[in-house]
């Protein structure tokens, strides 16, 4: 799968962001696409690649409905939402942090504590390696 072929995906797929304002859904398009070539580089077959994007577009639509729906939710539902983000994250990424239920729970006090767009930048640079966020 060739780079744009991947980003166009990306960009027609209304459910990564549909719980977004266009700022940060802006940002989350950008932040994903500028992990393709990382996910991708290398990969010479397409249906790997696509499964890679695949993987990439679950960690967005997960990250896009706890953002959107932070406000919402119970604590304990923001930490089930949490874990199952650094699930997808750790499939798509090869690793993501590894944090307890009172870790979590910390966390997502403080995201919904948070302006959109700077919850959406935390909760990426919370779960991401340092490299990564």
């Amino acid at each position: 799968m060739e780079e744009q072929a991947a980003i166009d995906r990306i960009l027609e797929t209304e459910n990564l962001t549909d719980g977004l304002e266009d700022k940060e859904a802006n940002w989350l398009l950008d932040w994903g696409i500028k992990r393709l070539p990382g996910l991708l580089g290398g990969l010479t077959d397409d249906e790997a690649a696509g499964a890679r994007v695949n993987q990439l577009m679950a960690v967005m639509r997960k990250i896009n409905q706890i953002i959107a729906g932070r406000d919402s939710k119970t604590v304990d539902e923001l930490i089930e939402d949490i874990q199952e983000l650094a699930e997808s994250y750790e499939s798509a990424f090869g690793s993501a942090r590894k944090a307890s239920p009172d870790e979590c729970r910390i966390f997502a006090g403080q995201i919904v504590e948070k302006p959109t767009l700077e919850a959406l930048q935390v909760l990426i640079g919370w779960l991401a390696p340092a490299a990564e966020g």
